[in-house]
């Protein structure tokens, strides 16, 4: 299954999806002084918010790099600012907050009982479905079921990833990863403003990684034909922008042929633009090390979002390089949810 994602006006990529680096450069820091500070993975580091009265919506990343000094995290500003400014804080990714947001869904849930209420009512009245009372109560009873059908839905789209918040934090996941870091965004509506909140947590992966690592090289040897159907559902559809110059003739034949006879203003703002569909792979096939770590790049905003908004799938037993939250680490979250058996494609709209 393919999605839409978003680009940036060159044609590439935008700054939330890029190519991955090679895995050796995850542990490149030391992580001694870390450890010796008491940090654990799943601890909340610290939170960011947006401000509810700016038109302009802004994260304080300079504050967020004082408040990582004092756990010991030396990481320059330059090195993510931008990926996370050109990620979350684009307008149409507030107002896609707002409309997935609870209160929104609620005031959905509302109207649609109403109107489902009045119209199933009307229309037992015009069948003369048995007496007034037991039909209004037959119209209750079946509004109710709906609408609390339409609640779990919402709410089983809120646990899947999202290509216009998670998957927008890949790059900036993917620069803090050896900070021992993962990201992960929220967002509450203040009135009729969206709060976006950029959470910071604590995630040594060396182990997520050599566990995932291992567990896709066994699936590459007993069960590659199913592994290769996983993989295929982690795609996104991507506009990207052909060369002028190398689509010049085709172009040009084909503008000749579409043009009208009386041209207008139209036709004139379409010349020398040429886009095509591309069907990216979010995890292609590489080495298992290679796939282990874009696997963590790419589903570790949902897993942080679901982690901090208690919303991630219990495991049975313990917590494998998790301990103290009690709940599945990113290793675990991706084997069991994400390439476990007769789990569907996490990605939504």
């Amino acid at each position: 299954m393919a999605y839409d994602l978003p680009q940036d006006p060159a044609g590439a990529l935008g700054p939330y999806l890029t190519s991955f680096s090679d895995e050796r450069t995850l542990v490149q820091e030391d992580t001694s002084c870390l450890e010796g500070r008491g940090l654990t993975n799943g601890q909340l580091l610290m939170v960011l918010s947006t401000d509810s009265t700016c038109e302009a919506a802004s994260f304080n990343i300079e504050v967020s790099q004082e408040k990582l000094k004092t756990w010991g995290i030396q990481v320059p500003t330059e090195k993510y600012k931008s990926l996370i400014e050109n990620a979350i804080l684009d307008p149409q990714v507030r107002r896609f907050v707002f409309y997935n947001s609870r209160p929104f869904q609620l005031a959905i849930a509302v109207v649609f009982y109403i109107a489902m209420w009045a119209n199933l009512y009307s229309t037992s009245q015009m069948f003369s479905l048995g007496r007034h009372w037991a039909a209004v109560v037959l119209v209750t009873l079946g509004t109710v079921l709906a609408t609390i059908i339409l609640i779990l839905i919402f709410d089983w789209h809120q646990r899947k990833a999202s290509t216009n918040t998670d998957l927008r934090l890949a790059a900036a996941n993917e620069t803090l990863m050896p900070y021992h870091m993962l990201l992960g965004v929220t967002g509450e509506v203040e009135g009729c403003q969206t709060v976006l909140q950029l959470w910071f947590v604590y995630f040594h992966l060396e182990s997520c990684l050599q566990s995932l690592s291992d567990y896709i090289r066994e699936l590459k040897t007993s069960q590659e034909s199913m592994l290769r159907h996983r993989l295929n559902q982690f795609q996104v559809v991507v506009e990207t922008v052909v060369s002028p110059a190398q689509e010049e003739g085709e172009e040009n034949e084909r503008l000749a042929e579409e043009s009208p006879l009386l041209p207008s203003g139209g036709t004139e703002s379409r010349k020398g633009v040429v886009t095509q569909m591309v069907l990216h792979h979010l995890i292609p096939e590489a080495a298992p090390e290679v796939m282990a770590r874009q696997m963590l790049v790419v589903f570790g905003g949902l897993y942080i979002r679901l982690l901090v908004t208690n919303q991630l799938p219990e495991t049975a037993g313990a917590s494998r390089h998790a301990e103290s939250l009690q709940r599945p680490c990113p290793c675990q979250f991706i084997e069991t949810h994400i390439l476990g058996a007769g789990c569907c494609s996490p990605l939504a709209r």
